[in-house]
């Protein structure tokens, strides 16, 4: 045994020495070649990428510079239509002063005549106490003419009296001088006597008549006198009665006249303070003048630095094609030998690719795969961004509805084809087809005419119009703010037409998917992508790897996502922890209820809230994310929307059993989850939180094509798991496709119609304050109905091995494989 390591002769250790040197020279030489390979395709790549940014840079100044233009021409007219309005504001001041000074000499006419209708009125009340006193001497008349009727009557009493003395008289006097002419001579005296007795008696007769008619006239005196006072005291009474009547109406012109003074007053203040309120807005419209003439300014200046930009980028292309010139002489010095060995990234996929039709992706690990073969006119960047793809260009109508979008002659599809606008419409309107029946509709059905067409009832998309092979215009019902953001999302991703009526879907994206089988996928480098051409050759992706942390650690992969504890506790403690890098994810894990299912009492409201109460979200992050999460208040998380005016459902188990007791459901009843081939392990942990107030749990389980119809499953399902990465910046994306009925991803089957309301004010609104007001109360309203149980927003980080470098994660999960620079 110990003969194998016999001492060696001088000759022969040199012999090996000399081999071992030549070995190793050669291997030197051979990396230091695949060295020079590698830099020389990253330098390649690096200045033929430069050039493209530059060009990309170049068009959007000049878009910028258009954009420039248009707003110096708008703020052109506003400093007209200002000075207009101060034309119109200072017309309107002086006759506001003018108002104000007919109001002033209004108030002192109406004084005026206050004190004239108190002086009528005191006149009528002095009439009306003279026509008292009047009606009170009319009485007193009346009074002493009814005693001289009563004295006319005595009066007539005794000549009555006297007309029968004279009867008497006459009587006597006849029969003295009967008995005077019995007497012969001694009885002629006393007929004499007698005589002048019956002559006295005829003549008090007479006299008594005569004044019995004396009488009888003044009695009829008294009787007109009687009546014309009588009918002068009536009409006492009605000039009484119209006196009365005068002085209410005095009073009612005086109180009229106050009140007039009153509102005059009032008038006058109120333009008083209208005037100094439109000589604050002369000083502010001159303000605004001023401003506007400075804006104008501005905007010169900043389109003479636009224009000194895009010569900027002039020159720095220059300087790109000579720096681009001195690296490939610089390069062609250096002897490089050999065939270039492809650049190859290899990575771990936890699950098969959902579908390879961006149309129909809504699966955040899928989508971020197909994002690296497709594209579309625009696209988004690593921090999230909207940036020019297909279209080098594009700008909205004076209509604020139609977007103009003009398309790279020089791009092309996989097969070599060029796209053009008839491809882009196509694409657009497929994923709005009624046949192809996509959850990803709400990106872009607030187009003009997109729903009759999803509806059936047109063969085109009305706002969707090719105005030439590279030109087209897109119209929307109403204005939108988020219009881009959603553009860009990968489910509008542009397909050769041709293809796609053939079921194959070739793209232009920078990776041409190569091959795929059910657990590895093979990409390569588009060289002609257009928004240059990928660092590396070949990305190759395993499916369904159970450890492929393990073998990261061990240098099969070149790079791995971090997702929860065990990964980070894992990696921390390792070398390659230092290459870690983190990202905030604009995303929320929550569990749902199943609205729908009508025999359960787990949905009713107020058990969902005492749900929400029972749940330890805290320790669901600490035990299963390590800390890469934060505490959930809401569905949206708060960098989309502010949700401080929201209360939320804090951790109160007590709380939780006082609810479920108040509302006196039965416990017996299991809750039913609905749950895939393998729970989440968050379920476990949500299920011993509602053991703990007297809920059991079950899973009911599907199989993963079930599951991707989960929207339709209700009945006999009480909640299920899931979690909603943004597709773009912007609180729709989780507001449409979660809440608003009718759509695929709604799994809830949740409806309230002020949401819907409020979201499609939202999509109206161009003011971003007002715009986020309303998703803040769309936020509390679904917060109020709490159709779900929001438990975290998770954390993720991107680990690296030492070689791979520019590895971005953005917050919206995407990762862009093309981006990626493998260098030692």
């Amino acid at each position: 045994m110990f003969s194998v390591f016999k001492k060696k002769s001088n000759f022969q250790e040199e012999k090996e020495v000399e081999t071992v040197d030549k070995d190793t020279s050669l291997d030197k030489n051979s990396n230091s070649q695949s060295q020079l390979h590698l830099i020389k395709q990253n330098e390649e790549n690096l200045l033929h990428n430069l050039e493209v940014r530059i060009e990309d840079s170049a068009n959007q100044t000049e878009n910028l510079i258009n954009a420039i233009d248009s707003i110096a021409n708008r703020v052109e007219e506003q400093v007209k239509h200002i000075y207009s309005v101060v034309d119109e504001v200072s017309h309107y001041s002086a006759m506001a002063e003018e108002l104000y000074a007919s109001s002033n000499d209004s108030y002192r006419t109406a004084s005026a005549t206050l004190d004239v209708v108190e002086e009528g009125s005191k006149a009528v009340n002095n009439t009306i106490e003279s026509m008292g006193e009047i009606n009170q001497s009319m009485s007193n008349v009346l009074n002493e003419i009814d005693s001289l009727r009563t004295s006319i009557s005595q009066i007539e009493d005794i000549l009555n009296i006297i007309r029968g003395i004279a009867k008497q008289t006459n009587l006597l006097a006849l029969n003295a001088n009967i008995e005077a002419a019995r007497a012969g001579d001694a009885g002629r005296g006393f007929a004499v006597v007698a005589n002048e007795v019956k002559k006295l008696a005829d003549r008090s007769a007479e006299s008594a008549d005569h004044i019995s008619d004396i009488i009888k006239d003044i009695q009829d005196n008294v009787n007109t006198t009687i009546r014309a006072v009588e009918n002068s005291n009536i009409k006492v009474r009605e000039g009484s009665s119209v006196a009365q009547e005068s002085r209410i109406a005095f009073e009612e012109i005086e109180k009229a006249i106050k009140d007039m003074i009153q509102m005059i007053n009032e008038i006058t203040e109120a333009i008083s303070l209208q005037t100094k309120s439109l000589e604050s807005i002369v000083l502010s419209t001159d303000e605004m003048e001023k401003s506007s003439e400075k804006a104008m300014s501005m905007v010169e200046s900043a389109m003479m630095n636009t224009q000194f930009t895009m010569a900027t980028l002039k020159e720095l292309n220059q300087v790109t094609k000579l720096l681009d010139g001195m690296t490939r002489k610089l390069l062609e010095q250096q002897e490089i030998v050999g065939e270039k060995e492809p650049i190859i990234i290899n990575l771990a996929l936890s699950s098969p690719i959902q579908t390879l039709d961006p149309a129909m992706c809504n699966v955040m690990e899928s989508l971020r795969f197909l994002n690296n073969i497709h594209t579309g006119l625009l696209t988004i960047s690593d921090t999230g961004d909207v940036i020019p793809s297909i279209a080098k260009t594009w700008y909205v109508e004076d209509d604020n509805l139609t977007w103009i979008f003009n398309l790279r002659n020089d791009a092309t599809f996989h097969n070599g084809k060029k796209v053009t606008a008839y491809d882009v419409k196509y694409s657009l309107e497929r994923l709005l087809s009624p046949k192809l029946n996509s959850p990803n509709t709400w990106f872009i059905d607030y187009i003009e005419g997109a729903k009759d067409f999803m509806a059936g009832k047109t063969n085109e998309v009305e706002g969707i119009q090719v105005l030439d092979e590279y030109r087209l215009s897109i119209k929307l019902e109403n204005p939108f703010s988020g219009f881009l953001l959603l553009l860009s999302h990968g489910c509008c991703a542009v397909m050769d037409r041709e293809e796609l009526k053939g079921g194959n879907f070739v793209g232009c994206g920078p990776y041409i998917l190569d091959s795929y089988e059910e657990d590895e996928y093979r990409l390569v480098a588009n060289p002609n992508f257009i928004g240059g051409k990928p660092y590396c050759d070949v990305i190759e992706a395993k499916v369904g790897d159970k450890e492929a942390l393990e073998n990261f650690i061990n240098g099969e992969y070149d790079f791995y996502i971090v997702e929860d504890k065990k990964d980070y506790e894992t990696l921390k403690f390792h070398e390659l922890g230092e290459n870690i890098k983190f990202v905030d994810l604009v995303a929320t894990f929550y569990i749902g209820f199943k609205l729908k299912n009508t025999s359960s009492p787990y949905v009713q409201p107020r058990i969902r809230q005492a749900i929400n109460h029972a749940i330890n979200k805290q320790r669901i992050i600490d035990e299963l994310f390590g800390g890469l999460a934060v505490e959930a208040k809401c569905i949206i998380p708060p960098g989309l929307v502010p949700y401080d005016h929201v209360k939320g459902y804090e951790y109160n188990p007590q709380k939780a059993k006082k609810i479920i007791m108040e509302e006196g459901i039965d416990l017996n009843r299991p809750l039913v989850f609905l749950s895939g081939e393998k729970p989440h392990p968050m379920l476990k942990l949500v299920e011993e939180d509602l053991n703990a107030i007297g809920i059991t749990c079950e899973y009911k389980k599907v199989s993963n094509e079930a599951l991707a119809r989960a929207h339709e499953l209700q009945e006999g399902f009480d909640m299920y798991f899931s979690g909603w990465y943004a597709d773009t910046l912007d609180p729709s994306s989780f507001i449409k496709p979660l809440f608003m009925p009718g759509n695929q991803t709604n799994l809830s089957a949740y409806e309230n119609e002020q949401v819907v309301e409020l979201v499609e004010k939202a999509t109206r609104t161009t003011n971003p304050r007002k715009r986020e007001e309303l998703y803040m109360e769309i936020q509390r309203i679904i917060s109020e109905d709490a159709p779900n149980v929001p438990i975290l927003h998770p954390q993720n980080g991107v680990c690296t091995k030492a070689d791979i470098h520019n590895v971005n994660l953005s917050s919206l999960a995407m990762l862009k494989y093309d981006n990626i620079i493998k260098y030692i």
